[in-house]
Formats: C-alpha cells, sequence, structure tokens
C-alpha cells in the first residue's frame, strides 16, 4: 500500500511494479482482520481520489468490484487495481494459494501478464485453451467449459468435474472446486510428472441436451467406451431380446458413421461396432451381425457425423444403465465372503450387477443410502454403506480401491436429488453423516 502511495521513485516503473507486486500478494496471501477493512478501503479510495495517477482505472476497477457483487456495473476493461480486488476477493473466500509460485508464473506477472495459457481437455481428446490466472479456481475452469458446451444453469454445472489425470496413477479423483489451477500444476511441473486436465460430465442427473454441438461430442465420448466394452449391456440368461438386437446393430451402423467413414462397413470394421458381450451371445452369430448391421447402413449412410452421434444418445439414454459410473467391487457377506460384482451407480441408486450378464442383483435406492464410510487395514480399502431407515439399518460392506470416489459420488447425487425435490440442506439426517 506504501509502495503504491504518491510514489517518488526515479525509477520510471516503480509504481507499476508496485501495483503489479500488491496483485500477487493479494493472490498469495490473507491478512489480519484488523487490516482487511483498511485494505479494501485503500483500493476504493484510489478509485475517487482523481489526483492519483491510476485514479481511471481504479475506477474500472470499483465498478467491476460492484458487479462482481451483483450490484450492477458497466463492463469494463479491468486495470490493474481491478486485478487486486479479485485476487483479494478469492482470496478472502477461498484461503489464498497454498503453494508457493513458480518462477514461470512470477516472471509473466511481473511483466505484466496476468494470466496462463492453461490446456484443458475434453473427452475424446478435444482441447482447449483457456487464460487461467494466479488466482483461477477450479469452479471457475469449470463453469467456463460448461458455458462452451451451452450448460448455463448452476444446478446442471454441478454434474460436471474438471480431473487431473497423472501418469502412472491406476485412478483419479476430480479436483475440488476451490482448489486453484495454478497450485495443481505448478506442484505437478516441480515433480517433473506428465499430467492432463480433463473437464467431463461425472453424475448424470438432469436430461440430454440437443442445442450445441460440442455438448454432443462431449457426451458421445464419454459414453461411447463404457458402450463398446459392453458396460451398458444387460443380457438376461445370456441371451439378448429383439428390440435390444436391433438397437445394437443400429447403433453399429451409426458409429461407423460417426468416425466420418462412407463406404458400407465390412465383415472385419463390424466386430469393432459391436459391444463385447454381443459377440459371445449363443442367439446371434457373427455372419447375422454383419447382414444387420449393413441393413441399416441404408437408415444412416446420409447423416452427418454429428447427426449419427446424437441418434446413438438418443437410442442408449432409453437403456436402463445409460448414465451409470461403473466400478469393479467385492461385496463382503457373513461368514466375510467376497463375491464379485459391476457396481453401478446412478440417479436412481447403487446397483450390484452380475459380472457376465450385468442384471441387477441387488439394489439400494439413493433414498435408501443413510451414510457412507471409508475403512482401511494394512491391506485392503473397503466401503461401508449404510442403507434402510431410522428405524432399521443394515451395513454393507465393499472392497474397492475406489471406496472415496464412490462415496464421492453418492453423496453428489443425493445433494442434487434433495435440491430438486426441494428439501433445504440439513433436513435430511444423510446430510451430517455422508462424509464431504
Amino acid at each position: 500500500m506504501k509502495q503504491t502511495t504518491n510514489n517518488k521513485s526515479s525509477i520510471p516503473d516503480s509504481c507499476q511494479r508496485g501495483w503489479r507486486l500488491f496483485s500477487i500478494m493479494a493472490a498469495y496471501f490473507t491478512c489480519s482482520d484488523l487490516l482487511k477493512p483498511y485494505l479494501f478501503k485503500y483500493l476504493e479510495t484510489a478509485a475517487y481520489d482523481k489526483r492519483r495517477a491510476y485514479h481511471g482505472t481504479a475506477m474500472v476497477c470499483l465498478q467491476n468490484l460492484r458487479k462482481t457483487f451483483h450490484y450492477g456495473g458497466r463492463k469494463n476493461v479491468p486495470g490493474t487495481a481491478m486485478v487486486c480486488l479479485q485476487n483479494l476477493r478469492k482470496t478472502f473466500h477461498y484461503g489464498g494459494r497454498k503453494n508457493v509460485p513458480g518462477i514461470e508464473e512470477i516472471t509473466a506477472i511481473t511483466a505484466g501478464r496476468s494470466s496462463k495459457r492453461q490446456i484443458y481437455r475434453l473427452p475424446g481428446g478435444t482441447e482447449r485453451v483457456i487464460n487461467t490466472k494466479s488466482t483461477s479456481v477450479v469452479q471457475d475452469i469449470i463453469e467456463e467449459m460448461c458455458t462452451l458446451i451451452s450448460i448455463r444453469t448452476e444446478e446442471e454445472q454441478d454434474e460436471y468435474s474438471l480431473y487431473c489425470i497423472v501418469e502412472g496413477d491406476t485412478f483419479t479423483m476430480p479436483l475440488a472446486r476451490e482448489e486453484y489451477i495454478l497450485d495443481v500444476t505448478t506442484e505437478l511441473i516441480k515433480n517433473k510428472q506428465v499430467f492432463y486436465l480433463i473437464f467431463c460430465r461425472s453424475v448424470w442427473y438432469y436430461p440430454l441436451h440437443s442445442d450445441n454441438p460440442l455438448y454432443y461430442e462431449v457426451v458421445f465420448n464419454q459414453i461411447a467406451p463404457d458402450y463398446l466394452e459392453g458396460l451398458l449391456l444387460v443380457t438376461p440368461g445370456e441371451q439378448l431380446q429383439q428390440d435390444v438386437i436391433y438397437d445394437i446393430a443400429k447403433v453399429a451402423a451409426l458409429l461407423h458413421r460417426a468416425a466420418d467413414l462412407q463406404d458400407l462397413p465390412s465383415m472385419k470394421e463390424v466386430k469393432y461396432l459391436l459391444p463385447k458381450p454381443a459377440l459371445t451371445v449363443r442367439d446371434v452369430k457373427p455372419p447375422q451381425w454383419v447382414n444387420m448391421v449393413q441393413s441399416a447402413w441404408s437408415e444412416v449412410a446420409t447423416l452427418t457425423s454429428l447427426q449419427a452421434k446424437a441418434q446413438v444418445l438418443e437410442i442408449l439414454q432409453n437403456w436402463p444403465l445409460f448414465g451409470s459410473s461403473f466400478f469393479a467391487v467385492k461385496r463382503i457377506t457373513e461368514p466375510k465372503e467376497r463375491s464379485e460384482y459391476i457396481l453401478a451407480l446412478n440417479k436412481n441408486g447403487v446397483h450390484f450387477l452380475d459380472l457376465v450378464t450385468h442384471e441387477t442383483i441387488s439394489v439400494h435406492t439413493l433414498a435408501e443410502v443413510m451414510s457412507t464410510r471409508k475403512v482401511k487395514n494394512e491391506d485392503d480399502l473397503f466401503l461401508d454403506m449404510k442403507c434402510g431407515n431410522l428405524m432399521q439399518q443394515r451395513i454393507t460392506r465393499i472392497q474397492t480401491d475406489q471406496a472415496h470416489e464412490i462415496s464421492r459420488l453418492i453423496r453428489q447425487y443425493i445433494t442434487i436429488e434433495q435440491r430438486v425435490s426441494g428439501q433445504s440442506k440439513g433436513d435430511n439426517p444423510r446430510d451430517m453423516t455422508l462424509p464431504r
């Protein structure tokens, strides 16, 4: 504050450097409650005192600050003081950066560049470059990426997450929304780790949209791998129902067109267009699949690649396991027997599926899930899931290395469901027991 008040240094850019240092300090450090009101008052005074060299920029800062706090104001290009105000606001809101900035970040800020061009990936490998500031948190990036795919409501944006994929790690977790992006990347760069920041949909509660091409790309590229792996396919008695057979043949032709291929799918190509379990069912032989897929080709040959992807989603969204997150787990029952299942988690609850047929062996609706608790011993990680009601409960223990992610998704679904049903936070005792 002293550095930017009546700066009389003989160095021409001394005051400008002072404002830049101010922005760094505001981004990284909090201050005492005693200093806080004086600090805000100082920035406001800079806007109203016309004797100051930076009063014009400071006025823009003040206008933007009022808009930030939802009091309105015109949309002007923010100046250096506005950056300070934004940084300060975020520091008090999120607690400030946790890691010391890297040399590249400090060099950029002292050179007057307030942001870094950071690459973010979408499902399927598409990349987007977003100017990421020292104070950018995960929530900021999620909001910006959601805007790109026309997801504008706060409720639907809560379905999306930002994951940091680190090469060599088996499992990954979404970044907390209050984490500073450059805290994460600086630490990984310092440790010389290869990483990717990937934006994707983590829960599936709200219906699909139909008004944005990039939205279809994101959702299609998330669903297609699970479909081809066979995770969405249910085969009671290891057989397929006739309407499912038709869907599979139609989807295979659509996938061929979605890849922008023009010619009739060949016998060799059809093999890679079908979900894996479909190739082993007894009631449909490989030549029959080829004939059905080629017959369906005439219906889709004139579609664009994007239209084909949209039709794939329209068909699959009617399948019962569409929009599920899948986990390989072992359910532990008395006397301590461990049975292997696929756990499918979606808006309808927690489903334990048969490993081969994907039939539902048992299910707990979200309304039945009262709490989850992670338990770790020397060798294994478990998730205890308490289900029932206030009068009667039962604990289901499952062994899984992804206990934390399963617990997080359950809470996310329950939070969305309670909000949609109009329940306020705290009305349900489950809110108190589910982990954050």
